[in-house]
């Protein structure tokens, strides 16, 4: 048909087929603009069923006027054929946008929004759609939705007669086309599937496995027969979305669990109150609040009772008045705050600017490994904890709020230290033997690194660094869709600035806020790609490790020890190097590994040799205090003894004021087990008197 006028429309290129019609692209030659025209199929132009659906949509839709429902032009004929125009989109159905994986919450839930609006105006006229999937859900390229294909829609208002007789059709429909049965069955309501008489409910139900979908990349019930897909829509719990998706806020689950409900008492009473629970889901996100959705306490039903949302509720406000409601307002922009909190979000931005300019480049730099911890936490909710270490070896330091990462220049690649500092005379086998106070893990000479905890660092004066420094200023402020803006620009258009590896990192960190742990491992992995010298990729192997480790993934432990190493290995000057070493140490443990000792000759646990590489290089770090007593400890287990009571000798020289007793521990192992008077009493006389062994020592050394 391409090139024939069809009445005052000129048929331009094919856009697509389906089992419902064919849609061209046209142009309308009297309003000289580009419309849709759709086409029945030609095998299906004279059924009466079809064609009744089909004119059925377009009167339909032409009756909705809403920028979230595809608006219809006119139904007009063309030799017997009709067609429907209709405006043309682009972009592609959700379905494709969706094509197998999750949605980034943020763009979820802004579609959500402005679904529930359709759907509350389509509602609201007495319109219940019917067949609400993804493939009948558009979204432009500027990322607005707009729901399709009315053909199975009916009036909520007519009599039952109309509504068991329309069900019918539909069900009857959809079991008997082939290729698309299942496509419709898996979003059916269960009052639908038992051919029940429908209301709006049914269509939020249909929304709900939307949802689901948007927000996993699977579809909720799922089947290789239209049976067993009925069986799981009416008797069935589908797997919690945060098992699937770990970036799903725990108020997202709740809300979908109550949307899926399968007693419809139970689910959102409209499309209004649902549409009411996203807004304030996305209010609270981007404001960066806590996450917390506080409300009424909502009814606990089978669905989603085993997820892990099921303790939480979901805002839920008092049903409206039976008024028709006012206009939706179009959609919000992306990164613009919601109306509620549009002052505040200005206030905050003025304040950010203004205050910021003189103090925000040494204020915001402050406090490296101090930082506030909850910061960096998720904004909506913790993701759901994966199997991690028992125990740490020590209280670790936590991950750097993304403001306080410190801008330095890129250095050179650092080489590793080495585990053990060579002994003056030649000692037991493995021992590690305390090295000379200036030399202490002396690492090898290369340019600057990381800066030390809460020193000033300056800037490189450069695009990339202005942009750094605005960025973090919106984040102060909580904008931080704005300040992923700037960071990104200034990453790519100052790629070979000494700022864009922190700005990387930033990013990283930024989405980790926002709970958006798939980005953000994305943009760690990016990091260590593209500048893997600089010492921000240190921080992002170790905060890769750390995603990895709360993921879902079934090799987690494996893969972050083997990142935890990487940092070690590659970065031995970088803060994190030692507190990397401690993890994994850790985690070796949990594993139970084992590993042939060079030093031994025998088999040790792998954690023996980690511990010794962070005491030897780093013996003064705070992690090496509890790595002391580890390693002693792993000696005492391969019954190497005088390497144990050498290792409680060494804390207690190093960190006299420990509270592990380390002075006396080696007394009594040189005194029982190494049968060396002589060096048990050099250990008792280092027992301080705050020990409460200190008068057991004191009668020894008498």
């Amino acid at each position: 048909m391409v090139g024939e006028n069809v009445s005052h429309y000129r048929i331009l290129d094919p856009l697509g087929a389906g089992g419902m019609g064919v849609v061209y692209a046209a142009e309308d030659v009297k309003l000289a603009r580009r419309v849709a025209l759709k086409f029945l199929p030609h095998d299906r132009a004279h059924d009466a069923q079809t064609t009744e659906r089909f004119l059925r949509e377009a009167r339909t839709a032409s009756a909705l006027n809403h920028p979230n429902i595809c608006t219809i032009y006119e139904v007009d004929e063309h030799q017997g054929h009709p067609f429907i125009a209709m405006e043309l989109l682009e972009g592609r159905t959700l379905a494709s946008k969706i094509d197998g994986r999750p949605l980034d919450i943020g763009l979820l839930l802004r579609l959500a929004g402005q679904l529930a609006k359709a759907l509350d105006a389509a509602h609201t006229r007495g319109i219940l759609h019917r067949d609400i999937k993804p493939a009948n859900i558009f979204v432009t390229e500027r990322e607005q939705a707009k729901i399709l294909d009315f053909g199975l829609a009916k009036s909520a208002l007519r009599g039952s007669g109309h509504t068991q007789s329309a069900t019918m059709i539909e069900t009857g429909f959809l079991t008997t086309a082939q290729g698309m049965a299942l496509g419709t069955v898996a979003y059916m309501s269960p009052e639908q599937a038992r051919g029940e008489e429908l209301d709006a409910r049914s269509d939020l139900f249909s929304f709900g496995l939307v949802l689901y979908e948007m927000a996993t990349g699977q579809q909720t019930f799922q089947g290789a027969t239209t049976a067993v897909v009925f069986d799981a829509i009416l008797n069935r719990e589908p797997q919690a979305p945060m098992e699937l998706n770990a970036n799903v806020p725990l108020a997202l689950e709740r809300l979908i669990a109550r949307a899926i409900e399968k007693d419809r008492t139970r689910r959102f009473e409209s499309a209004h109150d649902m549409r009411a629970a996203l807004e304030e889901l996305r209010r609270e996100r981007e404001s960066s609040s806590s996450g917390r959705v506080a409300v009424a306490a909502a009814s606990k039903g089978p669905s989603g009772s085993h997820w892990p949302s099921a303790a939480v509720t979901v805002a839920t406000p008092a049903s409206r008045p039976q008024t028709q409601a006012p206009a939706a307002p179009a959609a919000p922009v992306a990164g613009e705050p919601a109306p509620a909190t549009a002052a505040r979000s200005m206030a905050l931005r003025t304040f950010a600017f203004v205050a910021g300019a003189g103090v925000v480049v040494a204020a915001l730099y402050m406090g490296y490994r101090a930082g506030s911890l909850t910061a960096i936490l998720p904004a909506v909710g913790p993701a759901p904890a994966a199997a991690g270490p028992a125990a740490a070896p020590e209280p670790l330091e936590t991950i750097p709020s993304p403001v306080e990462y410190a801008v330095a220049p890129t250095p050179a690649p650092a080489s590793v230290p080495p585990t053990s500092v060579p002994p003056a005379s030649a000692p037991p086998a493995g021992a590690v033997v305390p090295p000379a106070p200036k030399a202490a893990a002396k690492p090898p000479a290369a340019p600057a690194a990381v800066p030390a905890p809460g020193a000033a660092v300056a800037v490189a004066d450069d695009g990339a660094a202005t942009l750094f420094k605005t960025a973090q200023a919106k984040i102060d402020a909580h904008l931080l869709d704005q300040a992923l803006d700037d960071l990104k620009r200034a990453v790519t258009s100052y790629a070979n600035s000494p700022t864009a590896p922190a700005a990387q990192l930033l990013i990283g960190q930024v989405y980790e806020q926002q709970n958006r742990l798939d980005d953000a491992q994305a943009a760690y992995i990016e990091l260590r790609s593209h500048y893997s010298t600089s010492p921000a990729a240190a921080d992002a192997t170790y905060l890769l490790a750390e995603l990895v480790l709360r993921g879902k993934r079934p090799d987690r432990e494996s893969a972050a020890r083997s990142l935890y190493g990487e940092v070690a290995d590659q970065f031995p000057t970088s803060g994190r190097a030692p507190l990397a070493l401690s993890k994994k140490a850790t985690l070796e443990d949990k594993a139970k590994i084992r590993t042939l000792d060079p030093d031994l000759q025998t088999s040790v646990p792998a954690s023996l040799v980690t511990y010794r590489m962070l005491v030897g290089a780093y013996p003064s770090s705070p992690q090496a205090e509890p790595a002391y007593e580890k390693l002693a400890e792993r000696y005492e287990d391969v019954r190497q003894f005088a390497l144990a009571a050498g290792a409680f000798e060494q804390l207690a020289t190093r960190f006299p004021m420990n509270r592990r007793d380390a002075a006396w521990r080696a007394g009594e192992l040189y005194e029982d087990k190494v049968k060396d008077p002589t060096r048990a009493r050099a250990a008792y006389a280092l027992v301080p008197a705050s020990s409460p062994h200190y008068r057991d020592a004191q009668k020894k050394l008498h």
